[in-house]
């Protein structure tokens, strides 16, 4: 049920006086029948206090008395990361969400009218305290501060990740609001806090690999030479939207092995129509409520030339040289030596090979390659020699992304593993090699 609570002068900005804003209390049979209506997939509450605890820990560790963590629309929706990690809510176009977590009591979702309160959105969130931002949700967040107490306390910020931070003019209005508060990014310990995945979040990486073998065997079962590249795009989206997945990554490139122009897949469709030998290279990350396992395979609509063969057999020596390198108490080190053969060849990698996946977090925590070794992103969480040191729970995108050294010709072979105690498990199933067409 919705009420409006007295809040005095919550917000001063610009001079106004803000005497109200509206708190809708979900009970427990509401947040049921909501759930039940609208059978968005979510997490068991015992995932949740797991998930808690390691937060009220985090902020016991850094002296915080409250959290602000934002979600927002951008980067495939990866914007929604930590917010979707506490709350299972994302909106529908706003560009910044908040979730207000205090070192006691239940967290809440903090949002503006409109779009999100509508059944079929708010549906999706599993904490009960939900303030609606009028006029703003900035000012909803400062007057949450003040009742609370916390005004002159420690506030913890979790950003979209370590280098996309809350937007500037949010920051001035905190800070002009609350002037005795002491604010400190936490982004990086919060990412740390998730690396290692729990049995109930892998499966949910689980159900995205599937999701992502239903989009390669979409493409390898209905392209056809004749047809333009959107409708390729559209046969993965419809594929995956079918069985369940969200809308993701989809990224697709194609080009004549004959006469090839490209070495890396794009997120949009260009006006070509696929020939009758043609490359396609993909890379897909389907998402499962917020969780993302990339995969891709080359499909052909024709027999391959001899140049792609001879990368495709590089990328398949990197993949298996590489795989015996994903055991618990191994490291970043051992998968860095296993690619070295790749420089003695007349290839070259296009990235790195390994990828984090956090969750379906923006820039892939932890990346591994050639080319990040001296990456400021990720730092924060190897070693102090430089290595991240492989433990159980620890996942990742395998990925060969194989290119010449004229930067034309590419393929992308790619699988998700997570790292389990009897050692490396791909959660993908598809055979390791070249997808043919079946209509061609």
């Amino acid at each position: 049920m919705m009420r409006a609570d007295e809040t005095g002068d919550a917000g001063l900005d610009s001079g106004r006086s803000v005497r109200a804003r509206y708190r809708m209390l979900l009970s427990e049979d509401e947040l049921a029948e909501m759930h039940k209506r609208f059978p968005y997939p979510r997490f068991s509450p015992a995932e949740y206090e797991r998930r808690y605890a390691n937060i009220r820990k985090l902020m016991s560790e850094h002296r915080l008395d409250c959290l602000l963590i934002i979600g927002g629309s951008a980067a495939y929706g990866r914007l929604w990361f930590n917010l979707r990690y506490v709350t299972n809510m994302m909106g529908k176009a706003e560009m910044a969400t908040y979730c207000f977590f205090p070192r006691e009591g239940d967290p809440a979702l903090v949002t503006g009218p409109g779009h999100s309160l509508a059944g079929a959105m708010l549906a999706r969130t599993v904490v009960r305290n939900v303030i609606v931002g009028k006029p703003s949700v900035l000012d909803s967040i400062v007057d949450e501060i003040k009742q609370r107490g916390y005004e002159r306390g420690r506030i913890g910020i979790v950003e979209y990740d370590p280098y996309t931070s809350i937007p500037k003019n949010h920051w001035d209005f905190f800070t002009r609001n609350l002037p005795r508060a002491e604010f400190a990014f936490v982004t990086k310990e919060f990412i740390a806090m998730r690396l290692l995945k729990s049995a109930e979040e892998i499966e949910f990486l689980e159900r995205s690999a599937e999701l992502g073998d239903i989009g390669l065997c979409a493409m390898r079962d209905r392209v056809t030479a004749g047809m333009s590249e959107g409708e390729v795009f559209g046969i993965v989206h419809e594929a995956v939207m079918k069985a369940g997945g969200e809308m993701g990554m989809i990224q697709l490139a194609s080009c004549s092995m004959l006469d090839p122009d490209i070495n890396d897949q794009r997120p949009r469709p260009v006006a070509r129509v696929i020939g009758d030998r043609d490359i396609i290279n993909n890379e897909l990350g389907i998402f499962y409520n917020g969780y993302e396992a990339q995969c891709g395979r080359p499909v052909l609509t024709g027999r391959p030339t001899a140049q792609y063969e001879a990368m495709f057999e590089v990328a398949l020596e990197g993949y298996r040289r590489l795989v015996p390198t994903l055991y618990a108490g191994k490291s970043s080190e051992d998968s860095i030596t296993a690619m070295e053969f790749i420089k003695d060849s007349e290839f070259e990698l296009y990235g790195g090979f390994l990828q984090g996946m956090l969750g379906a977090n923006p820039r892939h925590e932890p990346q591994i390659g050639f080319d990040r070794v001296q990456s400021s992103e990720d730092r924060f969480l190897f070693e102090t020699d430089g290595r991240l040191v492989y433990r159980v729970g620890h996942v990742f995108t395998l990925q060969m992304h194989i290119v010449d050294k004229q930067h034309t010709r590419g393929v992308f072979l790619a699988d998700f593993f997570a790292i389990e105690g009897h050692g490396p498990r791909c959660l993908n199933k598809l055979p390791l090699e070249m997808m043919r067409v079946k209509n061609q």
